[in-house]
């Protein structure tokens, strides 16, 4: 059945088991008819509505730096699509649905209680990028790379999240005085691709300015201090060609209007940052001068050079002195200016540079810029050495950097002295002595980790395991009051953690070159095991443990491997498992593989090309699925889930961009997969995961938000309501102890989505507070074919109450309250039986037996006339629930 005509039906059957209940067919005071009320709202609400030590995995500068870029080739080659088919823009949309989403859910008074529990890390973060004070001189604003903004004290306590609404990140930031003094700060942030955003309300909500192109890439982003003018220089694409702009704002970054083009030329913009001086301009290898704000330039002088663009910072302490790094026939070369900008002389080639630098405030000489590691010079330019080797930071994280540099920030004291914020990819750090010597500014509560995977033990549930983005494998081993500690037990990149018993006594995963192999369930000891040689695989394979066998497991290459210990050795032996090639016609390899829980026999596998296959032989030979599953050119398959109700079922994940759905099914065994993505935007999904409590609910990770999915009937639903943060989730797993999902994010950490009794009623809009007074409960289930006992209490004495029905919940004023139940689908009647003298009542509605009603979402809600409130009218919170089959 349609779902819209369904949803129709059972709206009339929820009419007709209200109409059963009261024994008359009743309405608000002054109405002659019971009915829906979606039309009429506004005459019911009489207003409008608003461990163990670390253990460093050390490579050399050079192999960190590639090992990046193949981390960041395989991120994307999993975004397989069609050459017509923009995979970023898609994924901004669906970050502007989910932005414009939570702006409207932040005008309500109430919204769904959460399921959602925040689980850290607390103490391990992840990439941080630029750093800002907010102009009451006591806090820090810190951008991350997909965590959002944060903001915290100077000393890096107290951190909270201000843009859990926003997708990308925020890689430069502007922060000016509000509109009211002392109000909130007027907060504008971007990403490197081009996403723009302000907040005028401590990012309870955020906006796009006005008057900017459709931008692609921003470059720097500052303010002139003393004034509110911010400057973003700018990227889009126009004509084919990369074009590039410096705009300006005069109105707390509301809107923009551009102040210089520069056509291809990768400029950039700096000023002094103790005064409202001047604006310098790097131009096409000129340096131009405004001491307008931005509205006239003039040419001060040149660089000598011919290049493509380059990065531009200066100090106040000479006249100003000016540092550019330019791009010269693909090398970055150093150059200085002592007399602002009239002439440059070169000083060096720069290599290790990921395009971060910054120059003293206070010490014309003190320069640095950030690749792998930190490069300082005390002479100017004349020389330079390292701060720390970035393997220094394991054991000493508190006070040496950590590896890999986006951000450097340079923040004058206003007495003569200036603090050096330094963004890596293991957190936010500081120096207040010119580099000498750093303090880590995110050891509690920056919680921005960029996990790949987690594994919650069987055995002991405190246990709980992850993978993260260049902070490695990670444990926690302690019960969780709020948010967890993780000890790190190696370096680097860690994924695809899997056990077969579900416990920690063997853990297996994978690093870029080796698998870790995970002994031990208490004080685990850790192995690396070499990948087969010559073989065509991910940048991180996915590796599987073997359901029969702990001590085994599975590598997914373009064939499949299995390693067995060499008991009652530590050591492992590998064998090509099987010979299926699946390579197919060019390098392609074998991306994922799963095992039916039911018959360890019946395997699946999935290809980077997007092919199928299913085996009925533990793995040995393969099959290859027929051609009406996905498309084999623009599907990654990148997650794979066996039932565990169906042994003929399995679900599969990947790239679902264009035409392409991005999860599929089959249920017969693999030999034909359709389509499974109704109501699923296109996106990419990265993990699939099925709930353990009897509901086969499935759930799906994926680039910008987390999805369930119940059953043939329903379709995907977006679950991250207004509490979860919209980022990346790549990982969820099921933890039966906790009858939680657990995700994996990219970029905010650990998250836990909470699994309701499928037939239970749940209380929303607890604590209100208005007109919210009356308190409406239950203990029964919510199966239909039998009495559901509501107890009332607090109500106003002696007086018929009002009930209000509808399929669905909601969150508008009312009255000054706060309607639980969904407007649209509204019911109203009144109850035939007064509260008695204390204001207590019990209510029951026999829902009858239909089978329309099976799997319909309903919630409840109480109303009174009450003179003791302003506006006539007493609520209570609300129950919600799924109606479920007897």
């Amino acid at each position: 059945m349609p779902t819209a005509r369904r949803a129709l039906t059972a709206s009339s059957a929820l009419l007709l088991a209200l109409v059963g209940a009261c024994g008359e067919s009743v309405s608000l005071p002054g109405d002659g008819s019971l009915i829906p009320v979606a039309s009429r709202l506004a005459d019911v609400r009489g207003e409008e509505t608003p461990g163990p030590r670390e253990t460093e995995h050390v490579l050399g500068e050079e192999a960190e730096e590639e090992n990046k870029e193949k981390r960041d080739a395989w991120f994307e080659e999993r975004h397989r699509a069609a050459p017509d088919i923009d995979w970023r823009a898609i994924e901004q949309q669906n970050a502007n649905r989910q932005r414009l989403k939570r702006n409207g859910l932040s005008m309500f008074a109430a919204s769904v209680d959460s399921k959602w529990t925040e689980r850290g890390s607390d103490n391990v973060a992840g990439r941080m990028h630029v750093a800002a004070p907010a102009t009451d001189g006591a806090h820090l604003y810190a951008g991350s790379s997909r965590g959002g903004l944060w903001r915290g004290t100077l000393d890096g306590t107290n951190w909270q999240p201000l843009a859990d609404h926003l997708f990308g990140g925020v890689h430069w930031l502007a922060v000016v005085p509000g509109v009211n003094p002392g109000g909130p700060d007027a907060v504008v942030v971007t990403t490197d691709g081009g996403s723009i955003h302000v907040s005028h309300d401590d990012g309870v909500t955020w906006q796009v300015p006005a008057g900017l192109p459709a931008t692609v890439g921003v470059r720097r982003a500052l303010v002139r201090p003393g004034t509110d003018s911010i400057f973003l220089m700018v990227q889009w694409w126009e004509s084919g060609q990369l074009r590039n702009a410096l705009y300006r704002s005069t109105d707390r970054g509301s809107s923009f209007t551009k102040s210089v083009g520069m056509t291809t030329y990768r400029g950039d913009v700096w000023t002094p940052r103790d005064t409202s001086g001047p604006l310098y301009l790097l131009k096409n290898d000129t340096i131009q001068i405004s001491n307008d704000d931005g509205v006239s330039w003039s040419t001060v002088g040149s660089t000598g050079v011919s290049s493509s663009g380059g990065e531009l910072s200066g100090s106040e302490a000479g006249a100003p002195r000016l540092y550019a790094i330019l791009d010269v026939s693909g090398a970055k070369r150093l150059y200085r200016s002592d007399d602002a900008g009239a002439s440059f002389a070169y000083k060096q080639d720069v290599s290790d540079y990921w395009g971060s630098m910054a120059a003293s405030a206070v010490n014309a000489d003190l320069f640095a810029w950030g690749g792998v590691e930190v490069h300082r010079t005390t002479t100017g330019g004349n020389s330079f050495s390292i701060v720390n080797n970035w393997w220094e930071y394991y054991g000493q994280e508190a006070t040496k950097l950590h590896a890999d540099v986006p951000g450097i920030d340079v923040v004058p004291d206003g007495a003569g002295g200036e603090t050096w914020y330094i963004s890596t990819d293991g957190g936010l750090f500081r120096s207040q002595d010119g580099l000498s010597s750093v303090t880590n500014l995110s050891l509690s509560g920056l919680r921005v980790g960029q996990y790949y995977g987690t594994h919650t033990s069987t055995a002991n549930p405190d246990h709980v395991l992850a993978g993260a983005q260049d902070q490695g494998y990670q444990r926690a081993d302690l019960p969780a009051t709020d948010a967890l500690d993780f000890d790190q037990l190696i370096s680097g990149d860690y994924a695809h953690l899997t056990s077969s018993t579900g416990a920690h006594n063997w853990v297996y995963s994978v690093y870029p070159g080796f698998v870790l192999v995970h002994k031990n369930e208490n004080n685990p000891i850790l192995y690396q095991v070499d990948f087969p040689a010559n073989q065509t695989m991910g940048w991180l394979p996915m590796v599987h443990a073997d359901p029969d066998d702990a001590e085994r497991w599975f590598l997914c290459a373009e064939t499949l491997w299995r390693y067995q210990r060499n008991s009652p050795f530590n050591s492992w032996s590998m064998q090509q498992w099987s010979t299926h090639d699946f390579s197919g016609s060019g390098n392609n390899y074998m991306s994922a593989i799963d095992f039916s829980p039911i018959d360890s026999q019946r395997a699946y596998a999935a290809t980077n090309d997007g092919r199928l296959f299913y085996s009925t032989d533990k793995g040995k030979t393969w099959t290859q699925s027929v051609t009406n599953g996905p498309d084999a050119h623009y599907f990654h398959g990148t997650a794979l889930v066996a039932s565990k109700h169906d042994v003929d079922t399995v679900y599969v994940g990947g790239s679902g961009y264009g035409s392409t759905p991005g999860v599929w099914r089959s249920t017969d065994g693999g030999v034909v997969f359709v389509p499974w993505s109704t109501g699923l935007p296109q996106t990419l999904v990265y993990d699939l995961a099925e709930a353990s409590d009897g509901s086969g609910a499935l759930f799906a990770a994926t680039e910008t938000a987390a999805y369930m999915r119940v059953d043939d009937s329903s379709a995907w639903v977006d679950i991250t309501q207004d509490d979860a943060p919209v980022t990346t989730y790549w990982s969820v797993e099921a933890v039966d102890s906790a009858d939680v999902m657990r995700f994996g994010t990219y970029g905010r950490g650990i998250w836990d989505f909470a699994l309701d009794d499928e037939c239970a009623y749940e209380a929303i809009g607890l604590g209100l507070g208005g007109a919210n007074v009356i308190s409406l409960d239950t203990a029964s289930s919510s199966f239909v074919g039998g009495p559901h006992v509501f107890d009332v209490s607090n109500a106003p004495p002696l007086t018929l109450p009002t009930l209000l029905a509808s399929t669905g919940t909601g969150s508008a004023p009312l009255l000054g309250g706060t309607l639980l139940v969904d407007p649209v689908n509204l019911f109203i009647a009144p109850w035939p039986i007064a509260t008695d003298a204390l204001g207590n009542l019990t209510l029951t509605l026999t829902i009858p037996n239909d089978p329309v009603l099976y799997g319909i979402d309903v919630a409840f809600q109480l109303a009174a006339s009450d003179a003791g409130q302003p506006k006539g009218w007493a609520f209570s919170n609300g129950l919600s629930a799924t109606f479920c089959a007897p």
